[in-house]
């Protein structure tokens, strides 16, 4: 006998329905089966997440780690339109080269701690103020409010109730809130305070530390008074400009000349016309040129980078690197950037969570009443 079209589509409903009770039934029992393939899941995505990089996101800071423990080590750290450099030296003292603005302070306290504990060390042994500035001191407050700093170098530019007491005309007073509140926190603190000249060497572990700038006791400009500072370390010179001028960079090159040539340069004034002269340059000739810019249109200049290129130097910007580090080894300089995650979390739990959805089915069949001792149903026969 022929069989119609309505055999045919009963047949396939009720195949359908046998379909769906096999497979409730296979999900319903199969307890060790639904956690094989949840353990299987989680799994996949815990080693993914360790190994990528998860944990970096719940961390305050990221700090550049590939040179622990390495002996001499400088950190630039970004903070947007100002300078901070954090330097550590062979007998394990450490030096911070100011702090950006007030608003990076916690930044930059976040990853001098970090780097402290990662280190082993407990206090920051200097703290160079390079010119009264907010881009360059702001942040310091934060970082003496919550890290032991042992000396501070500042600039001869006084307080108000610090200049009453001197005499003299010709001393540089500063009536910016956020300097006075700095030089009040330092008293309390009961920071040792060295003024800057270019007087002060020091050997800090084999490391060569000269300040070349300033040369006078007053200035009409306060980036003239910025701390210009030269690190020779094995064959390789790092010389540190804060926001020294042309001005400065002249009277340098009177005094120093070729010794002023260096391997790495912090580019002065984060790249402004105003510095980084070509007769400067040429004598410096850096390999490498730090630049602390936030990227905006204004700077670093344009006519600065292409003095920086011509002469042949590598650019390292923080508005494009973040923070990043140097180091020396085999005579040569190693640069390094803080690890960053290489797996979108928020598209890993996605991804995981689909997985689970479309394993175990929108609509849970676990929700509903099975005997799970009942046999395997039987698929619909002829």
């Amino acid at each position: 006998m022929k069989k119609d079209k309505y055999y045919w589509k009963f047949k396939i409903k009720k195949t359908k329905e046998k379909y769906q009770e096999y497979r409730r039934y296979i999900f319903s029992t199969s307890t060790f089966f639904r956690c094989s393939l949840t353990v299987l899941i989680l799994s996949v995505f815990f080693v993914l997440f360790f190994t990528c990089g998860g944990m970096l996101y719940f961390y305050d800071v990221v700090i550049v780690d590939a040179f622990k423990g390495v002996d001499f080590q400088i950190h630039a750290i970004s903070v947007g339109q100002g300078d901070s450099t954090l330097i550590k030296f062979p007998n394990n003292q450490t030096m911070l080269i100011d702090a950006g603005e007030r608003d990076q302070g916690e930044h930059v306290t976040n990853y001098v701690k970090a780097f402290l504990r990662q280190e082993g060390l407990d206090c920051l042994d200097f703290l160079v103020l390079t010119h009264p500035d907010s881009d360059h001191i702001g942040g310091a407050i934060n970082v003496l409010e919550n890290i032991n700093v042992k000396n501070v170098f500042r600039p001869k530019v006084y307080t108000e109730e610090e200049a009453s007491k001197l005499d003299g005309e010709n001393i540089s007073i500063s009536t910016t809130a956020t300097y006075h509140e700095l030089v009040d926190l330092i008293g309390e603190k009961q920071c040792d305070v060295i003024f800057t000249d270019n007087t002060i060497n020091m050997n800090l572990g084999g490391v060569r530390v000269e300040f070349l700038s300033p040369s006078e006791d007053y200035y009409s400009d306060t980036n003239e008074y910025s701390a210009v500072i030269m690190f020779t370390y094995q064959t390789k010179k790092f010389l540190f400009m804060g926001d020294a001028n042309s001005e400065i960079e002249h009277t340098l090159i009177e005094n120093y000349g070729d010794y002023l040539n260096a391997d790495v340069l912090k580019v002065a004034h984060h790249g402004s016309n105003t510095s980084s002269s070509a007769e400067f340059l040429n004598v410096v000739k850096p390999k490498y040129a730090l630049l602390y810019v936030a990227g905006n249109k204004d700077l670093p200049s344009v006519d600065v980078l292409n003095r920086l290129h011509e002469i042949g130097s590598d650019l390292l910007q923080t508005s494009l690197l973040g923070d990043y580090a140097m180091t020396i080894a085999n005579d040569d300089i190693l640069i390094s950037q803080a690890p960053t995650p290489t797996i979108d979390i928020a598209l890993l739990i996605s991804i995981s969570t689909l997985l689970v959805i479309a394993t175990w089915g929108i609509n849970n069949p676990f929700s509903q009443k099975y005997n799970p001792r009942r046999v395997p149903p039987k698929i619909l026969e002829d």
